[in-house]
This record gives C-alpha cells, structure tokens and sequence, in this order.
C-alpha cells in the first residue's frame, strides 16, 4: 500500500515537471515573440545613395583631376559599408566620387599630402553614413576623431582637384542639388574667412575665393579658375 506520504511526494514532482514544462514553453513563446518583433519592427536607417556601374565611377574619380595625374592615381570606389580601393596607383595621389545626399556627387582626387591625412576622415565619414548615421553625426564622429588624433590635418600646403564638370553638390539646409564649376581646394587648416578677406555672403562664391568648413582641421579655399579667353 502506497503511504500518502510517497503519494504526495509523487505528486509534488509532477507538478514542479509541469510547471517547468510552462515556463520553458513561455520562454521559447517569449524568444519567438521578440524574434518576430525585432523582424517586423520598422528600420531607421537613413537612406543611402545609389551605387553607380563600376567603370563609370572610375571615370568620375579621374575626372575630377588633370589626366595626367588622374591616370596614375589610386581610385576608391563606393561599395555597400564604404569605399575599398579599386585601383592602385603609382603617384600619391587619390580620387574618388564623395556622394552629397542621396543624389550629388562630388569627383575629387587628393594630392599625397592628402591622401595620408584629409582623404582618412572622408573614407570614415562614408562608412558611417553607409551604417546609417546621419550627416551631422557621422561629421560629429569625424570631428572627435581629429580632436583625438586619430585622424590630421594636412602638414603642408597642397590641393583637392574638384575639376570635374559634374559636380552635383548637396544643401544640407535646403536638401537641395545644386550645380557648381569645377574648381581647387587648397589646404587650409583652420582658416577662416576673414582670414583671406571674404565675408559670409562670398560663400559659395564662383568669383572669389573662401573658405569651406570654416575652423576645422580640413578647412580649405575654394578657387574657381577663370574661364579662358
């Protein structure tokens, strides 16, 4: 005869099995309701630009200097996840196709000061736009980035070629494409306008020279050439 004791006992397992059964089974309903959750839940990735055919891109990148330079020069070229080097060159110098938004483009090509120093903070500004940042964060970034040393700013004077004419650059206050000339970019770290005698209302200029990204370590004067007469 089975005493209640041994029948109680019996019974408590029985019941410690089930309930360990219901929590395992609310788990594995927990795990699956996340699953499905983190699959349906909406992406806040910023938009990306579009990836253009790999021999037009080239072209671009070579076009934003004079041939003689752009033709030995190493070629980036944007892939999903940032820029990776297409082609190796034997000059120093670099070009490549910056995107501006989802829709402009802006060819340049570094001489070698540039390219050990200024082309490092574009290369990682494109990675964490690729990854989804925004413009003022991934500028952010970049910016901690020169304050910690990580990335330099140019050791000497020297020029980004932009001479390309399909510069299509982006207004980040209006959202805006908007043409503009082919033209240089001289290094100057730091500078501000007032510093070559521009005021505010010359930037942008096509006419006279000023100064891009005012302050910062990769501050450059722009220059747009005369047309030839």
């Amino acid at each position: 005869m089975t005493s209640k004791r041994s029948t109680c006992k019996r019974g408590n397992h029985a019941l410690q099995f089930s309930l360990n059964r219901f929590a395992s089974l609310l788990g594995c309903l927990g795990l699956f309701s996340l699953g499905v959750f983190a699959q349906s839940a909406p992406s806040h990735r910023a938009e990306l630009p579009p990836l253009l055919p790999v021999d037009k891109e080239v072209a671009l990148a070579r076009s934003a200097a004079p041939e003689y330079i752009s033709s030995r020069a190493t070629i980036y070229i944007l892939k999903r996840g940032g820029f990776i080097k297409h082609i190796e060159g034997s000059n120093g110098f670099t070009c490549l196709v910056p995107r501006e938004g989802t829709k402009g483009i802006a060819p340049m090509c570094f001489d070698p000061e540039g390219s050990q120093t200024i082309l490092l903070g574009e290369l990682r500004l494109a990675e964490l736009l690729e990854h989804g940042k925004s413009m003022a964060e991934a500028m952010k970034e970049v910016d901690e980035g020169y304050a910690k040393g990580t990335f330099k700013a140019p050791r000497r004077s020297g020029v980004a070629y932009m001479l390309s004419t399909e510069n299509h650059l982006n207004d980040p206050d209006s959202g805006q494409t908007f043409d503009y000339p082919p033209h240089l970019m001289i290094y100057a770290p730091y500078a501000q306008n007032s510093d070559i005698g521009a005021s505010a209302a010359q930037r942008g200029s096509t006419e006279v020279p000023w100064i891009l990204h005012e302050g910062k370590p990769y501050a450059y004067i722009i220059v747009v050439p005369g047309a030839k007469k």
